[in-house]
């Protein structure tokens, strides 16, 4: 048994817990990871990080971070383990790629706006590559991980084919084309495997709407998705469980849905 007051204090405390979780008379679970099996809990953490964000929770968004950075570190003792590399590396390239990327802050560069900061930081990261011997990409969207969930993907997809000025030049074409993939989707038969194509486009032209009105569709659909499940656990409460609620008619079920989402706030909702 490790004893928890001998570990040292801060960042280099931190390290430490996880050497010893990972060593020999650590956690069984721990000593168990790698890399592949811990990549589903760091989307889920980011996405909780996100949760905390929209629910402007600080102490949450705190505990959140943590977890990713829980992440990260147990990372890299996998890889300091196998000899490839250390949390110092991580620092190291994280801070050398930092000051290298922002040369109006540690150099001599002048921007004027946040758009030439991009234009200027994706320069740099082009001319990094060929220095280390790379191709440049043949794709703006070469670097768009498949292992993205559909929604985020679709975010990137968009944000990438943006630099190179395909988009919408308004909010208002970006609504049209909504319209015009709702109006294709309902003429689709509804047995028809072409409806499902259309979902999808329909989907992505609100995404690009998003976009368009400086919106992300990732962090509206987290919201979304708690706002609906708030109001249903109060539709649940009001209907005295979840069970008296199966037992409702459609118009009893609607009426009370109705009356929850005028009724049921943040606040009662929690309660």
């Amino acid at each position: 048994m490790t004893d928890p007051s001998t570990l040292k204090s801060g960042f280099e405390g931190l390290v430490e817990i996880f050497r010893t979780l990972r060593g020999p008379e650590g956690c069984p679970w721990d000593r168990a990871q790698t890399h592949q099996s811990l990549l589903p809990y760091l989307r889920e953490e980011s996405v909780e990080v996100a949760e905390a964000v929209a629910a402007n929770d600080p102490l949450h968004l705190a505990e959140e971070l943590g977890d990713v950075l829980l992440q990260v570190l147990l990372h890299a003792q996998i890889a300091a383990e196998s000899g490839a590399f250390t949390i110092d590396d991580v620092i190291k390239i994280l801070s050398e790629k930092m000051i290298r990327r922002h040369p109006h802050v540690f150099g001599n560069a002048q921007v004027e706006n946040s758009n030439e900061v991009i234009a200027q930081w994706e320069k740099i990261k082009a001319e990094e590559k060929l220095k280390a011997g790379g191709n440049l990409q043949v794709s703006l969207l070469d670097k768009v991980s498949k292992d993205q969930p559909a929604l985020s993907r679709a975010q990137e997809l968009q944000r990438r084919a943006a630099k190179a000025g395909f988009r919408w030049p308004n909010l208002i074409q970006a609504l049209a084309k909504v319209h015009e993939e709702l109006s294709e989707f309902l003429g689709e038969d509804p047995s028809s495997p072409k409806q499902q194509e259309e979902l999808g486009d329909l989907l992505f032209a609100v995404v690009a709407l998003g976009r368009e009105a400086g919106l992300s569709a990732e962090e509206a659909l987290v919201q979304g998705n708690a706002k609906f499940e708030r109001r249903f656990r109060a539709l649940e409460r009001h209907a005295g469980g979840s069970d008296s609620l199966k037992a409702l008619g459609k118009d009893e079920l609607l009426s009370l849905w109705e009356r929850t989402k005028t009724t049921n706030t943040p606040q009662n909702a929690l309660a």
